[in-house]
């Protein structure tokens, strides 16, 4: 590896090698995803896997495996995709029938977007946006919520690299809490976090506000995220902001809100109750936006906003 653009970077070649041992054809694909990026995301990105492989720590290969077949998953959904366009299911009813209720499925599932999140040019460079932007404007010292809070990692960087006092994650699922506690416990940082089983819906009973409020890969999963958003309003402090990741183009087994540009994104925060400060798209191996949205290729919009 030592003519690859990672290999200063000990922690993103250790995990490259973990996948190209079970996935040989995918070293092309993970050569051109790191050639694309800075010196400063590939900074953040061998930070981020140092954080995947000790949460994989107990079966790195096992993972590597589960992220391959992901991507044949992901794969059976780009091209029902390109055939419909449209995504297979458009009700929560439906996801949750055919891949929420389905344990081993999500568990792979999860285990393989684990992965995405370094070695994904647009994962990796929207969790650099987070890390960045949200510095300036994050007060240390403050409170964070995150709904869906998945393997914790956003709330592992808002304690760690923001300088956030508290984490809270919210989840309908006592499973996926379970799952956002044990990492943030390998990951050192579950002494400064609190977990609920909670329905965001519900949240205005609880009377409690965030400075900081994250949505990350949710309001695509929702057959409405409007009320959803509005609920979310409620819960930040004076000062406080929203950050959401949202993607555009993206067929995956439980995406339900199909949005096929920026604008769109843009105009689902506005009709939430909020007023977009940043919005940065992050696209397939740093694919020119035009050119992602002409070939409708996944991206990621990544959005700073605050009530309207």
């Amino acid at each position: 590896m030592t003519d690859s653009p990672y290999a200063a970077h000990p922690n993103i070649a250790r995990l490259v090698e973990a996948v190209v041992d079970v996935w040989p054809d995918h070293g092309t694909y993970l050569e051109k995803s790191f050639g694309a990026r800075t010196a400063s995301l590939l900074d953040t990105s061998d930070r981020m896997a140092a954080a995947v492989l000790e949460l994989a720590a107990d079966d790195v290969r096992g993972t590597a495996e589960d992220y391959r077949w992901l991507c044949d998953r992901i794969r059976e959904e780009e091209l029902n995709f390109a055939r419909t366009d449209a995504y297979r299911f458009s009700t929560f009813e439906e996801t949750n029938a055919h891949v929420y209720s389905d344990d081993d499925f999500m568990k792979r599932y999860m285990n393989g977007l684990l992965f995405s999140h370094v070695l994904w040019f647009m994962h990796a460079s929207s969790l650099h946006f987070f890390v960045q932007r949200l510095a300036a404007r994050v007060k240390a010292g403050g409170k964070v919520l995150e709904v869906g809070s998945g393997h914790g990692l956003l709330l592992f960087l808002c304690l760690r690299d923001l300088k956030m006092r508290e984490a809270v994650a919210w989840d309908l699922s006592p499973v996926s809490l379970e799952h956002t506690r044990a990492a943030l416990a390998r990951l050192g940082a579950e002494g400064r976090a609190r977990f609920a089983v909670q329905d965001m819906h519900q949240a205005e009973a609880t009377g409690e506000q965030f400075d900081l409020v994250i949505l990350s890969h949710l309001l695509e999963h929702l057959d409405d995220p409007i009320p959803a958003l509005a609920t979310v309003r409620k819960l930040l402090t004076k000062d406080g902001v929203l950050f959401v990741n949202v993607p555009l183009n993206a067929p995956m087994p439980d995406h339900l809100q199909l949005l096929r540009d920026p604008s769109e994104a843009e105009k689902m925060l506005v009709d939430g109750g909020f007023r977009v400060l940043e919005i940065a798209s992050h696209t397939t191996q740093a694919m020119p936006l035009g050119k992602a949205l002409k070939r409708k290729a996944a991206v990621t919009c990544s959005i700073i906003a605050e009530p309207a």
